[in-house]
């Protein structure tokens, strides 16, 4: 018990005098400012700003026909974006590739932005007031 405290003990000593070394962290992509067009971002930032509400997503979400099965479709786009599962997980479930998957929220990614279902929803601070309201009058 003595001979594994010591050991303990000078490895505690012998390592005081090394520096922490920062983690080496490699990005994709650079971050850009965020006036970024939508259709640049990635499938992984898009769900995150529809997380935090950065970006209007559509309560109904639509199904483009003519590109992939719409039934599919709908429920890989609602399993991604509203509740988090990876593509991995929805291709299992739906018993196609992940890259298959990718394939489907992509396009349906740039089809919904061409249309208008998804937008850019500004910061509060952006919007202007609103102009003050005049009383109403009652009428007798």
């Amino acid at each position: 018990m003595a001979a594994s405290a010591d050991v303990r003990l000078s490895v505690l000593r012998n390592s005081a005098h090394l520096q922490p070394q920062s983690l080496l962290v490699y990005r994709l992509r650079p971050r850009q400012n965020d006036s970024q067009k939508l259709e640049s971002l990635t499938l992984n930032e898009l769900r995150r700003r529809v997380r935090q509400n950065r970006v209007s997503f559509p309560s109904q979400v639509p199904a483009f026909p003519k590109h992939d099965r719409p039934d599919v479709q709908v429920k890989a786009v609602q399993l991604y974006f509203l509740f988090g599962w990876s593509c991995n997980r929805i291709a299992q479930r739906y018993g196609l590739l992940r890259q298959r998957v990718q394939q489907i929220l992509s396009t349906w990614k740039r089809r919904a932005i061409e249309m208008g279902y998804i937008q850019e929803i500004p910061p509060a601070k952006d919007i202007p007031p609103a102009a003050p309201s005049q009383p109403r009058k009652r009428i007798r």
